[in-house]
This record gives C-alpha cells, structure tokens and sequence, in this order.
C-alpha cells in the first residue's frame, strides 16, 4: 500500500507505533506482506512483531484515512494468500480515521473476514478508545506486562489526547491484570499529578483491602514499604460519604495497628532496635499527623494514635529526644480541641526553655537523634513561652487554615518521593488545620 499523504492517515500511524513500542514489540511499517509482480509490493501499514527477526507479525494495523472502495483490498491480500506462504496475524485491526458511518463497506468486510479475527473501527464515529482498549484484550493473550506510566503518557500526547478516554484505557488495562503487581505504585505516582486518576485509585485500594493489602508489599518506598496500609485506611476515611464508612475504614486502620504483630506496629517500644526508635521519636508523629489530616480529623482510630504519641513523652521523661513528640502532640491536641493532651505537650515543651518557639510554629519535618544533639534539630532559643490553648489555635489556623483541601496529594506525594519527608512539615499542618473550627 502507498504510504499515506493525509495527515489524519499519517498521525494514527504514528499513535499505532508509538503504541506498539510502549508495549514492548517490534513495530514496522510498511510491511511487506507478498512479493513483488514487478510493482510495489503489496504491504501493510503497521506490523508488530514479538521481536525483531520474527517473519510474521502478531498484529496488523491497516489504516484508512477515508472510508474508500480501495479499503476492500487491505483484507484481502492479508488473508487471500495460503499460510505456508504468509502466517497469519493473531489479529488484524482495519482503523478508519474518518468517515464510514454511512457506508456499507466497513459492515461487508466484517461479515466477510470477521471470523478471521478481523475487525473494523470507524474512529470518527467515537471508536477510539474502544479500538485502544481491544488492542489490548489482544495484548494480553500474549504479554502480560504495561508500562503503566508510559502509557499515561503516550494517551496524553498529541497523538491520542484528543481521541480517547485514557481514564478508561488504564482501567481496562487494570482490569485485565496487566502488570498487576505495578498498577498500585504508578496508580499512586500518576495520580499524584492527575486527580481525574483518584477516584479509581481509591477503587484499587478497596480491592486491595479486601486482600489484607497484598499489593503494599511492592511498593519500594519508605513510607510506602512500611507505612502504605495505614495511610491508605485514612484516604478511604477521607473519601467516606458516612458514618458507618468511617468506622469501617478506622476498624482496618485499627486491625493493621494492634494485630499485624506479636506487637502494635506504632508503640513507643524503645530499645528493639535503633533503626525503629529513630523512626518513632523522628518520623512517627509527622505520620500520625499525616494520617489524621489525610481522614479528615474523622474515625475511632484517633484517640488510639495520640495515646501513643503521650505514652512516648510518659517512656522518655523530659529529654530533648522527645521534643518532635511534644510539638506535633501540641499541634494535633490543639485542632482536635483535645485541651489535656495539649496540656501535657504544653508543659513538655516548657521545660525546655532553651527551645526557639518557631521551631513548635514551624516544626521540624524530620529529626534524627542517633548521635545528635538538639542543636542539631534544633534552633536556639531561650525563655520560652507557648501560648494558652486558645490563643495557639488562633495562631495555627491564621497561619495554616486553607479552604483548599491538599491532604490525598500529600499523601500520595509521600508515599511516593522519598525526599518529601525532609520538607513536609508545612504541608502536613496545612492539611491538618484545613477548615477548621
């Protein structure tokens, strides 16, 4: 076939190789599929192969710029011809760009050839997604693999962004398990920057639930390898429409907290081993934060995890160690209108005078303590002053009370960048004190 001189011809060729080497074959075009008479020799305009070096391709994209009566001889010289001289494909996709809603030929070569797995597409008439979506029911007769973020990105581009429903197609490609053990982790990273990706996203976590959160085990982040399922309980708290919801969501939370183990999996526990008792006085009170904030201040789960950051001040006994306990416990206590637990932040803080009260406005976002020192957490202070109860709330929700909710971004930034924990402090109070009271 003569190559195509209509852009419209041109560009869904393109899409179709660009489609085919995201999903991992070798993609000719202008594939010669018999011999030559003395002429051009009769081709087909898209062929993917398993690999290179293959004879015959797996798939074959023949593509019509218009519905014409030359559109009958692309079948024809695919399937005219005897195996032993060309094999044929597992299947052949016949793609009309424009037109053909009206004409009789695309309904004649599909009752012709459709028993051949053959089929028409007429991609003016809204196919395109469908067309997309087929591909891949063939894809996974013979792969089992996606590159999920390449493929968000390829729909995205100029040469299917304005022709398919790529929130469809991904799905689809969840559906078919199609590199299942990725879809969480580059659902998490694509939906990051893509919030048309959540509500799908949180469907793959309710799925995941009822699997004990298996898919967690193949997140490679910090806090996802570890910390995914309570975070993950806390965005469905957050997207919970009522009550009953919540305390589904917090009773899972719950669960992961106090039966995953031989011991709860957030517990001031010092002395197992340094590597834990550094997460627990310098990492655990941003993520109970985070956790809170994420289930929008909602659920049971709540009292349980800010006893466990006042057992942690009860274990240490004034010692700097317990400083970014004490802050974020003051912090938490303060929107929560928990006034006693404020108190006894309050007077933690207070016996560290040297301590700079823009470090509890502004708290750290992480602190190590193996083999530190407060000043190296900490900026130097003196006679420190913490505002009453209420006076403190009135400056935490002048400083971060937004009317724009950021809490799942944050979450899903966590959970998949490394580096966030080094700066999100700011962003976890933000959240925290989103509308509040």
């Amino acid at each position: 076939m003569a190559e195509h001189k209509l852009s419209l011809g041109k560009s869904l060729i393109e899409g179709i190789v660009k489609l085919g080497e995201v999903l991992d074959y070798h993609v000719e075009k202008e594939f010669p599929v018999d011999e030559s008479n003395g002429g051009e020799a009769p081709a087909v305009d898209v062929a993917w192969f398993n690999k290179k070096g293959n004879h015959f391709p797996l798939f074959i994209f023949e593509v019509e710029s218009q519905a014409t009566n030359a559109m009958t001889n692309n079948p024809l010289k695919v399937y005219a011809q005897e195996s032993r001289r060309f094999e044929k494909p597992l299947f052949f996709f016949h793609v009309i760009a424009q037109g053909g809603q009206n004409s009789s030929r695309p309904r004649n070569l599909e009752s012709q050839y459709g028993k051949n797995n053959y089929k028409i597409y007429l991609l003016g008439s809204d196919q395109a997604t469908s067309f997309l979506c087929d591909v891949l029911n063939q894809h996974v007769r013979v792969r089992e693999t996606v590159d999920y973020i390449a493929l968000y990105k390829l729909l995205n581009s100029a040469l299917w962004s304005r022709q398919v429903n790529y929130v469809s197609i991904l799905k689809h490609a969840t559906n078919l398990d199609l590199s299942k053990n990725d879809i969480l982790s580059s659902y998490i990273h694509l939906a990051r920057g893509d919030s048309r990706l959540i509500p799908d996203l949180m469907d793959i976590l309710k799925a995941e639930s009822i699997n004990d959160f298996q898919g967690t085990e193949d997140l490679n982040t910090y806090l996802g390898s570890g910390w995914a399922i309570p975070i993950f309980c806390a965005m469905a708290i957050g997207k919970s429409h009522n009550e009953e919801e919540v305390e589904y969501w917090s009773g899972k939370l719950l669960d992961w907290q106090n039966k995953s183990s031989y011991m709860p999996m957030l517990t001031p526990a010092f002395g197992l081993s340094e590597d834990y008792d550094e997460f627990i006085l310098g990492c655990a009170p941003q993520l109970i934060t985070l956790i809170i904030a994420v289930a929008n201040r909602r659920g049971g789960f709540i009292c349980e995890l800010i006893c466990i950051l006042t057992e942690t001040l009860e274990r240490l006994g004034t010692h700097w160690f317990g400083l970014n306990t004490a802050i974020y416990l003051l912090q938490l206590s303060a929107c929560l209108k928990m006034k006693n637990e404020f108190e006894i932040a309050k007077n933690y803080l207070c016996e560290f005078a040297e301590l700079l009260f823009d470090d509890v406005l502004n708290p750290p976002s992480l602190i190590c303590v193996t083999g530190e020192g407060f000043l190296d957490n900490f900026q130097q202070g003196s006679n420190l002053e913490i505002p009453s109860y209420l006076d403190f709330i009135s400056l935490c929700v002048d400083k971060y009370q937004s009317n724009e909710s950021t809490s799942i971004m944050i979450a899903l930034k966590a959970l998949d960048d490394d580096a966030y924990i080094y700066e999100w402090s700011k962003d976890l109070l933000t959240a925290l004190w989103f509308k509040n009271c």
